[in-house]
């Protein structure tokens, strides 16, 4: 028979999460805005409502951009952005920005918590603590590749479960179309379908010592259903159809993202890749100390993910959630032979349900963002300070009253801001979706920022009339044309310069 614990003392560990959960959300609905290419996305999402849902064909915003195909992977998100933005404003963006990475956190440490392991709340929260640390740099922007990253974390937690089941083969093929749509990473589902697919093999062999154990294993064909049905839904499921992946490979091989950080190495020096050595060291420890072994397919995925991150950073988005998976499901079983955790009775499952609610209501009505729903505003319009310090809010007044002639030369950090809420008609030489941007446009413009000997020439090449510069990533340039004659500036703040040519 189980043990049971007096009922208040059960119920801690459930209000312990729920106070954990809403006070995470919480915090994440008052972080501002990020500056980079979410205004490029609501940018494209606005175009397509303009245009009758129409996606565009080639690149609509950049003036030398030619007429190449352009692939939107990430269309889906793009118009629920600005349908939300315009809904409720920033102010809507911050809550969904909250709840997805609130989702994905819950999302990766599921199987745990509805296990009856006894240990699978603290188990839960050291998983979540670890895909939090390790995927914070990531998570950071709100941008249609967190979508992809619920899509991610979901599949993780379906996938997790090896029961044959047809109603879950069809979940993986609704994930994966919605992902196809939502973010080009789904590339990423299919290495997750893989890896199970060997991984029920590799757990086979490993339990039975036969090579052959997997032929006669219902689970095993359970995954390979699985993975058919992923692999084969987003080739058929967007405009693009079976020419998608390549088109995706192909832009992550573009040159342009040899000079984004994100996309190149992992270094030593970011916090990122020391948290994940952190957390490599703390999955050996529990995979070491527990009393149940971790799956090839983990392993797999560890491996894999880890070493993709080693030479693009940006992978550590979704290595983070398999980490923080792999460290619940060990941390749950450590040293524990006591029997499983007792349910809770009808009584307690209300008393937590109200504590929910109380919590949740007190989180929601103590945020900025939730209040700021109710008053009138623009919602279209990014304001100050539900948008970094970083965004160039003042700059950007100044240019829509102030229009600009020619091609304007800006951060490209900044460019797709200008793009959302500058001049209707500015014509930008790039903005932060470099591989949109012809390779010689990108170079000229990394060249001039960074004064080359014929940065004039240059300027001159693109009739670039305007400038608009970060005073402090930028001061080289502002101080080369400070000396200048045939320059003179325009506009001045805290944070951004304005220069035009004299005529």
């Amino acid at each position: 028979m189980v043990p049971r614990l007096p009922g208040h003392k059960r119920l801690i560990g459930h209000l312990v999460l729920v106070v954990a959960v809403a006070g995470l959300w919480a915090a994440l609905a008052r972080l501002p805005l990020w500056h980079t290419d979410l205004w490029g996305h609501l940018s494209y999402g606005r175009w397509m409502i303009e245009h009758g849902g129409e996606t565009p064909t080639t690149e609509p915003f950049l003036t030398h951009s030619g007429d190449r195909p352009l692939v939107d992977t990430a269309r889906w998100s793009q118009l629920i952005a600005f349908r939300l933005m315009r809904a409720g404003g920033v102010e809507a963006l911050q809550l969904l920005y909250a709840t997805l990475v609130v989702g994905c956190a819950l999302l990766t440490v599921s199987p745990v918590l509805v296990s009856r392991h006894r240990q699978r709340i603290p188990a839960a929260i050291c998983g979540a603590s670890v895909f939090l640390a390790v995927g914070w740099q990531q998570l950071l922007i709100i941008r249609p590749q967190l979508a992809g990253l619920a899509c991610f974390a979901g599949l993780l937690a379906l996938m997790h479960d090896p029961r044959p089941s047809i109603r879950r083969v069809i979940i993986v093929g609704i994930v994966m179309g919605f992902w196809a749509n939502l973010h080009g990473s789904f590339v990423i589902g299919w290495l997750l379908l893989g890896s199970h697919v060997v991984g029920r093999a590799a757990d086979r062999f490993r339990r039975t010592g036969r090579r052959t154990a997997w032929k006669n294993d219902r689970v095993f064909v359970h995954r390979l259903g699985q993975a058919a049905v992923g692999l084969l839904v987003p080739l058929v499921a967007t405009p693009y159809g079976p020419s998608l992946p390549l088109s995706i490979w192909q832009i992550g091989q573009h040159p342009n993202l040899a000079n984004i950080i994100e996309w190149q190495p992992l270094q030593w020096h970011q916090a990122q890749a020391r948290a994940m050595l952190a957390s490599i060291v703390l999955v050996v420890s529990v995979a070491m100390s527990s009393r149940r072994r971790v799956r090839c397919s983990n392993w797999l995925m560890l491996v894999a993910l880890g070493v993709a991150a080693l030479s693009c950073s940006r992978m550590i988005n979704w290595w983070a959630p398999v980490a923080g998976l792999v460290v619940a499901l060990q941390a749950a079983s450590i040293r524990t032979k006591r029997p499983a955790a007792p349910t809770l009775d009808p009584s307690e499952r209300r008393t937590v349900l109200l504590a929910g609610l109380v919590v949740a209501g007190a989180a929601m009505s103590s945020t900025p963002a939730v209040r700021g729903l109710l008053a009138e505003r623009e919602t279209l319009q990014a304001r100050r300070p539900m948008v970094s310090a970083s965004t160039p809010v003042e700059v950007t007044g100044w240019l829509a009253s102030h229009p600009p002639d020619g091609t304007v030369l800006a951060s490209y950090e900044w460019s797709d801001f200008l793009l959302w809420q500058g001049p209707s008609r500015i014509r930008l030489l790039v903005t932060s979706h470099a591989h949109l941007v012809p390779t010689e446009v990108w170079t000229d413009y990394f060249e001039v920022i960074g004064v080359a000997p014929d940065w004039r020439q240059r300027l001159r090449r693109y009739d670039i009339r305007t400038v608009v510069l970060d005073r402090h990533r930028q001061a080289k340039l502002l101080a080369t044309l400070a000396t200048d004659p045939g320059w003179q500036q325009d506009y001045s703040d805290e944070l951004a310069e304005v220069w035009s040519r004299k005529p």
